[in-house]
């Protein structure tokens, strides 16, 4: 294949050699020689080849994590795709790269023609209806989100109902239902264990809740464990050490004022 594209650049056959070349490197673990391939054939006037060589550049690109180029392609698969199953592949993998790239609306949108699909994968239900609840707790539509929880809540396992359940406890806690969240953070911590990221998320909101119930100790306690056993995860122990110096700044005020007061 590399002699004839070499000899014939513009040969009767080069589209199909430029086309099994890229294959034939990506069968070798080798994107990056198969990309100029797949893209000649992508850019030539629509082709037998034009849809796989859309899905090849679009799971390369993924897989590379290059959001940018990889919405590029799967918005030209979508659009010019024959096969329902690479339309499918387009847009759920468009849905979950919007949101990656921050881009809500989009990634709301494209959950939002998924779920209107009639006998939908689970996993791409559960997906849609995940990305929907994230995109719009990014977006500050926090009565959305709410609601977009409680169905994943209701209809996910695993990861995906974990994090419902401490969005769940965090709603609760802004609605100062202080107690009913506690109790779902203690069926996370019970039910959900091997979800530590979750789990260590749903503590905090305990030691938050604990705290306006008037138990400054036992929120100091959770929220110290919190920073020494979950230092592997920095954004949740960087929380835990703001809500701790607030406790503690509090606390050393009440403890000022008692002590003017007597």
């Amino acid at each position: 294949f590399v002699k004839y594209v070499k000899r014939f650049p513009e040969g009767r056959h080069i589209l199909e050699a430029r086309y099994y070349l890229a294959d034939t490197y990506n069968r070798l673990k080798n994107p990056g020689k198969a990309i100029p391939h797949y893209e000649y054939v992508v850019n030539r006037n629509t082709n037998d080849y034009t849809e796989i060589a859309l899905v090849k550049l679009s799971e390369i690109y993924l897989e590379k994590d290059d959001l940018k180029n990889a919405v590029k392609y799967l918005n030209r698969l979508e659009k010019t795709a024959n096969t329902e199953k690479n339309r499918l592949f387009a847009q759920s993998n468009l849905m979950k790269a919007y949101y990656e790239l921050g881009r809500y609306d989009e990634a709301l949108h494209y959950a939002g023609v998924l779920l209107k699909k009639e006998h939908l994968d689970k996993k791409i239900l559960s997906d849609a209806q995940i990305i929907i609840a994230r995109s719009a707790f990014k977006s500050g539509d926090f009565d959305k989100a709410r609601e977009a929880y409680q169905i994943v809540k209701k209809s996910a396992e695993g990861k995906p109902k974990a994090e419902a359940i401490y969005y769940d406890a965090y709603f609760k806690h802004l609605d100062g239902d202080y107690k009913n969240s506690n109790a779902l953070v203690q069926k996370l911590a019970k039910d959900y264990a091997n979800y530590r990221y979750w789990g260590a998320k749903g503590l905090v909101i305990m030691a938050k809740n604990l705290y306006e119930l008037d138990d400054a100790f036992q929120a100091t306690y959770i929220l110290e464990n919190v920073i020494k056993n979950f230092s592997d995860y920095k954004d949740i122990a960087e929380e835990a050490k703001i809500e701790l110096q607030k406790i503690k700044k509090e606390q050393s005020k009440t403890n000022e004022s008692v002590i003017r007061e007597n």
